[in-house]
């Protein structure tokens, strides 16, 4: 008896359990509409992130262009010609 007693008293609290979770599983599937804006927002997503890694190498770039036109600003020419001593095929010094 105390058995049967157990097995109802379980199924009352298992049952009603049960019933949601199907109802959960069960998605109602998408319309052609919805689909389609999903796909246009992912294109667009996609786009977006591709003009930020753009932009990203167009300023690394220009930061390296700067730095290489620092150097060559400030940096000291090395002489070319010896003072005192003239260019080969030089007509004058």
């Amino acid at each position: 008896m105390r058995f049967m007693v157990a097995i109802a008293v379980v199924s009352s609290l298992l049952l009603p359990l049960a019933g949601p979770a199907d109802a959960q599983t069960r998605l109602p599937r998408t319309s052609p509409a919805e689909r389609q804006t999903k796909e246009i927002n992912r294109r667009i997503q996609q786009e977006q992130r591709l003009l930020n890694l753009e932009q990203q190498i167009q300023n690394e770039n220009n930061h390296l262009r700067r730095r290489i036109d620092r150097q060559r600003l400030f940096s000291n020419p090395s002489p070319s010609v010896r003072v005192g001593r003239c260019p080969p095929g030089a007509i004058r010094c």
